[in-house]
């Protein structure tokens, strides 16, 4: 893809190339009109030059070398001298002009390519060249008078200003395209140092979560046990198999791929992972129907009721495993914890007498928080379903 300032050069190129494909219609438009040729051949040969050189310049003419603007320039001022050859001597100042604007896309061209100063230069040549169609005409530049040099001059302008003013559009389009992709390039710069950094804070909290807890415990319990006279074989065995999966938890989270989520947003089931993690005593699966990407602060909501919903079940449930499903349901997210312990009887009133607040402050306060709903399904001894519905986006 080419740089943005080659773009606005290029946008600029087929404005000046369309102007040319117009001039050459009529300058073939006046030679068939033309029914007094000095040098027909030779008139007709240099229009069909002319339409060779555009053609070329359509289909392959993008890379502007100086020997290409060379070539046009010279071609542009051999058509203006030409004139003269090719109308009846002592006519080129008081008739339609043969090349008629033609070779002013000369003098666009080079200020396209390089500036104000080189469509100057281009408009100088061209001007020279009119004074010798005067010559090649048979015309003493003595002899002319002062309307006819006003005429000249008139076309030294048009050239002149052609050049000048095409180049210092194509510096304005150019300086402001490098600026614009200067800002594009930074924006970039800092969006991904933002993913980058929005990567790190997030997986230095899973570790924080998770693994150093983790790591804590097993910290604690290990000096506990080098204390005891006789520490238990299955207390060492416990301690290692807790240090294997929180090795494994940490390998996992180093090869896991970015998530490539929006600033402010982040992955549901990352969250729920991250808090399941931490769960010590009871095995947690984790799974998501598809991606489910919300704002932040919803997704750790979530994720916080979830983890004290997965708490209770290691204190309280006796159970073997516990699993967290999320999903998607007509603009809500629906989450399930789901374990196979020994239930309860799920009372909030008796819960608030007991003073016991946890269910009812982090789980079902948080989710009513977010707009949402907690529900309990808990048959004794069929272990416990708590269910989060919470609306995907805020509502008020």
């Amino acid at each position: 893809m080419l740089p943005a300032p080659e773009r606005s050069r290029r946008t600029l190129a087929r404005g000046a190339l369309v102007f040319r494909w117009v001039a050459l219609g009529w300058m073939t438009v006046l030679a068939l009109s033309e029914t007094n040729f000095r040098n027909a051949p030779l008139a007709w040969a240099s229009i069909g030059a002319a339409g060779a050189w555009t053609a070329w310049l359509t289909v392959g003419g993008r890379r502007w070398s100086w020997r290409v603007l060379g070539f046009d320039l010279a071609l542009c001022c051999w058509l203006v001298v030409v004139s003269g050859f090719v109308v009846p001597e002592g006519t080129v100042g008081t008739r339609a002009f043969f090349a008629t604007a033609y070779p002013g896309s000369s003098a666009l061209l080079w200020g396209v390519a390089h500036g104000t100063l080189a469509g100057l230069t281009a408009g100088a040549g061209l001007s020279v060249a009119l004074i010798g169609s005067r010559l090649a005409n048979g015309i003493a530049l003595s002899e002319l008078t002062r309307r006819e040099w006003q005429s000249i001059g008139g076309s030294f302008v048009l050239y002149l200003a052609s050049g000048g003013a095409t180049g210092i559009v194509s510096r304005l389009l150019v300086r402001t395209a490098e600026e614009a992709q200067r800002a594009t390039d930074e924006l970039v710069r800092e969006r991904e140092r933002a993913a980058r950094l929005q990567e790190r804070e997030s997986l230095a909290r899973q570790i924080h979560d998770s693994v150093l807890q983790a790591l804590a415990l097993v910290h604690k319990r290990g000096k506990e046990l080098a204390a005891s006279q006789t520490p238990s074989p299955a207390e060492v065995d416990r301690l290692a198999d807790l240090a294997a999966q929180q090795e494994a938890t940490l390998r996992g989270l180093i090869l896991r791929p970015p998530a490539d989520t929006p600033a402010g947003q982040r992955s549901l089931r990352e969250a729920l992972e991250a808090s399941a993690i931490g769960i010590i005593g009871v095995p947690v699966g984790v799974s998501a129907v598809g991606s489910i990407v919300i704002a932040r602060h919803r997704a750790d909501e979530i994720a916080a009721a979830v983890r004290e919903a997965l708490a209770n079940v290691v204190e309280h449930a006796n159970a073997s495993r516990a699993t967290v499903f999320a999903d998607e349901e007509d603009g809500k997210i629906v989450v399930t914890v789901r374990d196979d312990g020994v239930g309860f009887t799920y009372d909030e009133e008796r819960l608030r007498a007991d003073g016991k607040a946890g269910v009812l402050k982090s789980m079902k306060g948080r989710v009513e928080d977010l707009g949402g709903t907690m529900t309990v399904t808990t048959p004794p001894g069929g272990g416990t379903e708590i269910g989060f519905s919470v609306p995907r986006t805020e509502t008020r």
